[in-house]
């Protein structure tokens, strides 16, 4: 979901009915219509007034009292001004609706780039109708949807004539003291609420520690049910197979829009965990599948049977019969034919583990020799990794290596 296309929660409406609102109504509007359309919106905010009004009417009449003051609902600069100030990339208050208001907004820019991330508005319930003025997205015709606030953090083409509109409804004042907020920092975060927040100690390039604490753009809070939505799809007989996950929905506060009108609902989170570790052999495999060595051959009987065959050799040198060479002959061809087997079975192994993932099994390495299967191991010690290395180049396995392949067993 790119910023442009975030959604923020707002009550359902139609487009006849809730011209105020922090999401898209379908209310296609045209250039020329601008104007109208904040027009539109003034006269809901003073059509809200005079319910209240109407109401606390009623209300005093039936108790026999004098009405109570209701709120003007014009927005004048300072209004549009605490709004503006009280909007941030990042809301701690998502975090701990314990946070201090004061304490509680991050407006965090994206090093190198010139675009301002989206915000949202974290205001007491009272200024809500007028967010909702400020954030509305326009659906201009022809153009992408963006809102007075877009409008102001990053100007295009349409941007003067979106903030005349609104400056010759509202006036030029609340326009200036919207931008003005906008364009600068917010109060730093000096404070969190104890024991809620996840602290993490980072070391410091010139030493000691950096204290961290992670927090999420406040437009992932809804962002992720649309992210999410396809999983909850039924699934129909015969259709493509719907994917399913392990999600986990938190409530953050029973009233969330005293954290923030534009988000609605629970937090949802993705519970996503760690495949299991290889084990040594696989991640070898999967390894020279991606162009590394050859797996190591790790039968332990492996390295008992090479140092036996080098102490065979060496007492061939001395006793040399028809016994003792036929002994060495067998215990040569045993671990050559070991060390064969162990290649073609991890070579088969290998294949298809390149298919599984798309790779040409014919482009793999090629195998090593049985030599240099049986010799590259862990060994004891250098003297037993010496000794093994002499045995196995010697002329005697070279030789049996040799017969092996002329009878078409190699």
């Amino acid at each position: 979901m790119t910023d442009s296309e975030t959604e923020i929660e707002d009550d359902p409406g139609t487009p006849e009915t809730n011209i105020l609102s922090f999401r898209s109504q379908g209310r296609q509007i045209e250039l020329d219509g601008l104007e109208a359309e904040y027009a539109l919106m003034r006269d809901q905010l003073k059509a809200e007034e005079a319910k209240k009004r109407e109401g606390e009417r009623r209300k005093a009449e039936k108790e026999r009292r004098d009405p109570k003051p209701v709120r003007s609902m014009d927005l004048t600069p300072e209004i549009a001004q605490r709004v503006c100030e009280k909007s941030g990339t990042h809301l701690l208050k998502l975090v701990s609706p314990r946070a201090d208001g004061d304490h509680a907004i991050l407006s965090v820019s994206e090093p190198g780039s010139n675009l301002r991330k989206p915000m949202i508005p974290s205001v007491n319930a009272a200024d809500i109708p007028f967010a909702k003025v400020l954030y509305r997205p326009l659906e201009i015709i022809g153009s992408p949807t963006r809102s007075l606030v877009d409008h102001l953090l990053n100007p295009d083409d349409l941007s003067d004539r979106v903030c005349g509109a609104f400056a010759a409804v509202f006036g030029a004042e609340v326009l200036e003291a919207a931008s003005q907020a906008l364009s600068g920092a917010p109060k730093p975060v000096t404070k969190l609420a104890a024991g809620e927040f996840p602290i993490i100690f980072l070391p410091d390039p010139n030493g000691g520690d950096v204290q961290v604490t992670p927090v999420s753009p406040a437009t992932a809070f809804m962002g992720m049910k649309s992210v999410i939505s396809p999983f909850f799809q039924k699934q129909e007989k015969d259709g493509p197979k719907v994917p399913r996950g392990r999600f986990h929905k938190q409530t953050v506060s029973a009233q969330i829009q005293n954290i923030s009108g534009a988000i609605g609902g629970p937090r949802v989170r993705l519970l996503a965990e760690m495949p299991a570790g290889l084990e040594q052999a696989e991640a070898e495999l999967h390894r020279y599948v991606r162009g590394g060595s050859f797996p190591r051959w790790r039968e332990a009987e492996v390295d008992v049977w090479v140092l036996r065959y080098a102490e065979m050799l060496a007492a061939d040198e001395t006793y040399n019969d028809r016994n003792t060479r036929a002994a060495l002959d067998r215990t040569a061809d045993r671990l050559i034919r070991d060390a064969d087997r162990f290649v073609v079975e991890t070579a088969v192994e290998a294949r298809q583990i390149a298919k599984n993932l798309s790779m040409d099994p014919d482009k793999l390495a090629e195998p090593p020799g049985a030599g240099t299967v049986l010799l590259r191991r862990r060994w004891e010690n250098d003297d037993a990794f010496q000794r093994a290395r002499r045995a196995l180049s010697s002329a005697h396995f070279e030789y049996r290596l040799l017969q092996r392949r002329e009878n078409g067993e190699g």
